[in-house]
C-alpha cells in the first residue's frame, strides 16, 4: 500500500513539474464579503471542462447568487438564484472557463456573506 500512495504522490509531483495547471490543485478557500446596499461580492476559480467545484454559504438576509462567466460582451448563468439566505452544492464546468460565484445585495442594508469554495 505504501507503494501506491508513494507512486500516487510522485506521480502528482511529476504533474505539477510538468505545468500542470495550478487550478487542478486549487486549495479549499474560506471567504467572508460585507456586502454594501445595492452592491456584489465574487469569488472567481478558473475550470476545466468537466471539472468540479463544491461550495456553500450562508448571508445574514436574502441575497440573488448565481454562477456566470463571461464571453466577450455575453454573460452566461449557469447557475442563478434569486432571494437565497444559504447555498450548499456542487458545480461541474460545462466549458473550461473563468467561473464567478457572485452574490448581490439587493437591500438598503449591509449583508455579510461568509462560506468556502472547495476545489
Amino acid at each position: 500500500m505504501s507503494r501506491l500512495v508513494h507512486a500516487a504522490s510522485s506521480g502528482a509531483i511529476a504533474a505539477l513539474l510538468a505545468g500542470a495547471p495550478a487550478f487542478a490543485q486549487a486549495p479549499d478557500k474560506a471567504f467572508s464579503h460585507a456586502i454594501a446596499p445595492k452592491k456584489i461580492a465574487e469569488e472567481c476559480v478558473k475550470l476545466a471542462a468537466g471539472q468540479s467545484i463544491a461550495y456553500s454559504f450562508d448571508a445574514s438576509a436574502a441575497v440573488d447568487f448565481n454562477i456566470h462567466f463571461h464571453k466577450g460582451n455575453d454573460v452566461a448563468y449557469p447557475v442563478k438564484r434569486d432571494q437565497v439566505e444559504r447555498g450548499d452544492d456542487r458545480f461541474t464546468a460545462p466549458t473550461a472557463e473563468d467561473y464567478c460565484l457572485m452574490w448581490t445585495n439587493g437591500t438598503a442594508q449591509p449583508v455579510t456573506v461568509k462560506g468556502v469554495v472547495k476545489g
